[in-house]
């Protein structure tokens, strides 16, 4: 008889996930093996998406995707909503606050938080985006500091109030700052200002920004920045910031209620207390399989931006990108199976990136991919949603594919999207309410004449479709499930025979598939009340905590 095993999982981040969702796929037949995921929220964060959040261009919940809905069809999955304080190696337990989890392997997935690098004032006064408490943090300081400015008379207070500076030009920063150019254009029309009196300061200590794009790319990335009038400092280390300013070395400081500190990256704090060796930047050192360095014969393995993974022969470890996290997750994945199997055939890691995506706001972007081709603009920005879009794929998560799809390019205020308006406007329904009671009064009679032995004006087909007719003209005529009756008229347009002088029915319905039932119709309360029953028969009720 084999004997029960537990895998634990901790952290719900972009490694923990992924390696969660290939262990359950790869035990899903086999009942004596349990995977526990442990985060201390009770869903996953997508990181590389709070700028949006920051700068209003999506709403929180588009980056907050519950793990309830993402391991809804995973039995052997249990979600454990908790902090981990501590992993006894030695009798192979996590203690967390409120429980103790036995492991047979062990994957450490925390993820990273902000490096300050020491530097004084930037906890007490500057802002960073690593959660999703950040991301609001930061949204409301922003939209209170531009009004507060845009009503201030003093010319120098209002100066600072109205300087937003970036520290950092890694993605994060950048990304940061192209979201700031088109958020600047909100904020102005918000409060009657002009857009040039709120200036962005990118603040970086390297020599070049973005560095880790090839030259050519930083460039062009550079010349983006300065035509949409962001100042850019080089060579320029903060060395203190202050409740109203930014010190900077050799250089006069900078009048600013608002520094966003985006300069660095290292292991959560907690993995320091776990007895793992740690490199540069907390980093817990692993062996070529990725398991944690001096605990080999453990099964503990470390995935993501906690892991110094290094490829074999290479000087120095990757990047703390959700690219190489997704990577890593799948090594992982594979040798904790082999360990829970009882065998030893562990994969190595190896490199494997395809590049990067960098986007400067909703419709400019830089993409570096492929061995370093190069492209530029929306085509670019398009290939950084596919990568986002990819790993919904990777992670079989079809909901959350198709709810990227609503918030990226549909559910958007001021067409910040990649197709502006052009996707992103909300139409008012109310105007094609008239349209939408003639055509179901139009289908009713139609049915009625059918159904009478007359001749019929809309659809020609057999004499027994009148009764359909009747369901659907009454169905559209009361506003009640609208998009599915069009979209049967639809299909039953290409099923029977019309002639050329009906065609406008195809039009009229692929036109009221638009929530035409939300205006004086029966939708607007069927709607929702059927999103959220479907909701929870598929995927449960949504909690706050998870517990064992």
């Amino acid at each position: 008889m084999q004997l029960a095993k537990n895998i634990v999982v901790v952290g719900a981040g972009f490694a923990g996930v992924y390696a969660t969702k290939k262990l359950a796929k790869r035990f899903k037949s086999n009942p004596d093996v349990t995977i526990t995921l442990i985060d201390r929220h009770s869903y996953f964060t997508y990181l590389t998406q709070l700028h949006e959040v920051a700068t209003e261009r999506v709403q929180p919940d588009a980056v907050k995707y519950d793990l309830e809905r993402l391991f809804h069809h995973a039995k052997n999955v249990q979600l454990v909503t908790d902090n981990v304080t501590a992993i006894d190696k030695e009798n192979k337990q996590v203690h967390g606050e409120h429980s103790t989890y036995d492991f047979d392997s062990l994957i450490i997935s925390m993820g990273g938080e902000p490096n300050d690098f020491g530097t004084p004032g930037v906890k007490e006064n500057g802002f960073t985006l690593w959660s999703m408490e950040d991301a609001i943090a930061l949204r409301d300081h922003i939209g209170d500091v531009i009004r507060r400015g845009a009503a201030e008379q003093d010319p120098k207070k209002r100066k600072a109030l109205l300087t937003l500076v970036v520290c950092g030009s890694g993605f994060t920063g950048a990304e940061t700052v192209g979201e700031l150019i088109e958020y600047r254009e909100v904020l102005a029309k918000e409060n009657r200002l002009d857009p040039s009196e709120i200036k962005v300061i990118l603040v970086e200590a390297a020599p070049t920004i973005i560095n880790m794009l090839d030259r050519t790319n930083a460039g062009h990335a550079e010349n983006f920045l300065k035509k949409n009038d962001i100042e850019i400092r080089t060579s320029s280390m903060i060395t203190q910031v202050n409740p109203d300013t930014v010190e900077i070395k050799d250089q006069s400081p900078i009048a600013t209620n608002t520094l966003i500190w985006t300069a660095g990256v290292k292991t959560n704090h907690t993995a320091d207390e776990f007895g793992i060796e740690a490199g540069r930047g907390g980093r817990l050192i692993t062996n070529k399989y990725l398991q944690a360095q001096g605990f080999e014969d453990k099964s503990i393995y470390v995935a993501g931006d906690d892991a110094n993974a290094t490829e074999e022969g290479a000087e120095r470890a990757v990047p703390q990108t959700a690219q190489e996290a997704e990577q890593e997750a799948l090594i992982v994945a594979h040798n904790v199976a082999e360990d829970i199997n009882g065998a030893t055939n562990y994969k190595e890691f190896k490199d494997k990136n395809m590049g990067f995506t960098v986007s400067f706001g909703s419709k400019y972007g830089i993409a570096q991919v492929f061995g370093g081709k190069r492209f530029r603009g929306r085509f670019a920005t398009l290939m950084k949603h596919g990568s986002n879009l990819l790993y919904f794929m990777r992670i079989a998560s079809m909901y959350y594919t198709w709810k990227y799809f609503m918030d990226e390019f549909f559910n958007v205020e001021n067409g910040r999207t990649v197709f502006g308006y052009n996707t992103s406007r909300r139409s008012n329904v109310l105007w094609s309410l008239p349209l939408r009671l003639y055509f179901g009064i139009a289908l009713f009679i139609d049915g009625l004449a059918k159904m009478n032995g007359d001749s019929s004006w809309l659809v020609m087909g057999h004499p027994g479709f009148g009764i359909w007719e009747l369901i659907l003209g009454c169905l559209i005529f009361f506003g009640l499930a609208t998009w599915c009756a069009n979209f049967i008229v639809i299909i039953c347009f290409f099923i029977f025979l019309h002639s050329w002088a009906t065609v406008w029915v195809l039009f009229v319905a692929f036109a009221l598939m638009n929530g035409s039932g939300r205006s004086f119709g029966l939708d607007l309360w069927f709607v929702p009340w059927l999103q959220k029953t479907l909701g929870k028969w598929r995927y449960g009720t949504q909690r706050s905590i998870y517990r064992k």
